[in-house]
């Protein structure tokens, strides 16, 4: 399937933006489309580490120890079925990255936009290529819910009036 590729470009200043050295890149797409990011850390002469897991391995998803700066999934979601691409969301969101994207056709009839805000997933841009629409979605942790201002030890705990007070 050919994404667009103002879609690949959108997803290169995701990448710009988080500065990851520790990228998990997931689907059959071509690992090259991180070429330019991994060129410019060389010039500024920091690492850059890229994993690759093809759809046919996604089963070695669930064998990773390790925690990815960011994550990328594109041409991955209409290879699998819905319940193990929700899996996949969900071990993205909660294990392998604190921000991921993902970028997949959502006019097939399989993904419909709540099953993605429902995980917590913003929507970035829409695309058109070959009569398919594609939609471009992030996720990151640092923008899922800001900390009220009430939250916090001056308002909720007193250790000084420990045991003084009974109501």
């Amino acid at each position: 399937m050919t994404y667009p590729s103002d879609a690949l470009f959108d997803i290169e200043t995701l990448i710009n933006v988080a500065q990851a050295e520790e990228i998990l890149l997931i689907g059959d797409c071509d690992a090259n489309i991180l070429s330019n990011y991994r060129e410019q850390k060389a010039v500024l002469g920091q690492d850059c580490n890229v994993t690759h897991i093809s759809s046919n391995d996604i089963d070695q998803l669930w064998e990773l120890d390790a925690r990815f700066g960011v994550a990328i999934a594109i041409d991955l979601f209409e290879h699998l079925d819905k319940t193990k691409g929700m899996q996949i969301l969900a071990r993205l969101r909660d294990v392998l990255s604190p921000q991921y994207c993902i970028c997949l056709p959502i006019n097939n009839g399989t993904w419909q936009l709540t099953d993605l805000f429902s995980f917590a997933l913003s929507k970035v841009a829409s695309y058109h290529a070959d009569e398919t629409e594609y939609a471009l979605f992030k996720y990151n942790i640092a923008d899922y819910k800001k900390t009220p201002d009430w939250l916090n030890s001056n308002n909720w705990a007193n250790p000084n009036m420990w045991g003084k007070y009974w109501w």
